[in-house]
């Protein structure tokens, strides 16, 4: 871990815990800065950061770059805020039972929700109330301007401006017939059996269970881990709930699902990395179990590299001209990512090329 790295972590751990923070030698913000960057993570460490004092306090010119940072995600948050009130009482006045993913139900859990960055609203709202909750939302009036609307696998984006809304009729898309039974069970019991009601501010949020919010975090994380990068604010967002569920959680609910969904192996490499990067204590992680260090190193380095969302991935950027060429360049960047993630999660990573092979050629057959 190089030095920037080790300042990273260490206003991260700050932020997550509200502890103090001493930065050992000259830090090196416009690395630091850098690396928040690349993980979604700027407002957490600017906070952190803008508070600090003597010789490792940042540059003035670097503290208004970071209060402009938290500034602009703070009124992104009230604008989403806003948006999400709105659709709330359109869905509620015409009955539509619904649930809200990701987004503000993980901010609340984080000691200052205003520092969780997120541009988008997610919306379970199911199978049967699926088209006519799409119909309400693009009614919506009232000053809003949908900029664009899309259907894309399990859910419909409806865009206001820079922030899109996904309404889903299935939380997480999942390619395996046998595991989609299995998750459809996990999403009936966490979404509509058992889901909650939760104040937060000058509103009540419907909520999924405390189980499914700790599974659907990390299920979430995991997709992004395999196919799309992640930064390390999904995985902070998995520390948060277990931190925050601590003690409330049917642990043995949990085991059952993530075991169902091959995913306990994963759970125990990553809980690893939440420990000793992130600071969250073992005995909130269920199920830990230490790894190798050099399997850690690796799945380690790859976050590094990747960040959230694979931005900075030079072969995800670059797109080609011409659609053969580019299904070419796709199928390349499959194979890349096969073998970038087969030697950390083998049996994984093979399931994924072979569902994703036989899903392409699928497509192409009925095509023709």
């Amino acid at each position: 871990m190089t030095l920037v790295e080790s300042h990273y972590f260490a206003l991260m751990r700050a932020a997550l815990w509200q502890q103090p923070v001493a930065l050992e030698g000259k830090p090196d913000w416009e690395g630091i800065m850098r690396v928040a960057r690349h993980h979604a993570t700027e407002v957490l460490v600017a906070d952190v950061a803008s508070r600090l004092t003597g010789d490792a306090r940042p540059s003035e010119e670097m503290l208004r770059q970071m209060k402009k940072a938290m500034y602009g995600n703070l009124i992104s948050q009230q604008e989403l805020k806003r948006i999400l009130l709105k659709a709330m009482k359109a869905l509620e006045t015409q009955g539509i039972e619904f649930v809200l993913l990701k987004g503000f139900g993980l901010a609340r859990l984080y000691p200052n929700p205003s520092l969780r960055q997120f541009g988008d609203i997610d919306l379970f709202v199911g199978l049967q109330q699926y088209h006519q909750a799409c119909m309400v939302l693009r009614g919506l009036s009232g000053g809003y301007n949908w900029g664009g609307e899309i259907e894309v696998g399990r859910h419909y984006n409806i865009e206001f401006g820079r922030f899109p809304m996904e309404v889903h009729r299935m939380s997480a898309e999942v390619n395996d017939a046998k595991e989609q039974a299995v998750y459809a069970v996990i999403e009936q019991d966490g979404l509509v059996e058992h889901r909650q009601n939760v104040d937060f501010g000058d509103c009540s949020l419907p909520l999924p269970s405390n189980e499914f919010m700790v599974f659907f975090t990390f299920f979430h994380f995991w997709d992004h881990f395999m196919t799309s990068g992640v930064g390390w604010r999904q995985l902070s967002d998995v520390a948060m709930t277990l931190h925050s569920y601590h003690g409330q959680l049917d642990v043995d609910k949990l085991h059952d699902w993530l075991v169902s969904m091959h995913l306990m192996g994963p759970w125990q490499a990553f809980g690893g990395l939440m420990e000793t990067c992130l600071g969250l204590p073992v005995a909130e992680i269920p199920f830990y179990k230490s790894i190798s260090r050099y399997r850690t190193k690796q799945i380690y380095d790859r976050i590094m590299v990747d960040g959230n969302f694979r931005r900075f991935k030079r072969y995800r950027q670059f797109q080609p001209k011409g659609i053969l060429i580019r299904k070419i360049y796709a199928i390349i960047s499959v194979f890349l990512d096969f073998f970038g993630l087969v030697g950390l999660f083998p049996k994984h990573a093979f399931r994924m090329m072979s569902t994703t092979l036989t899903e392409s050629i699928s497509k192409n057959f009925q095509k023709k």
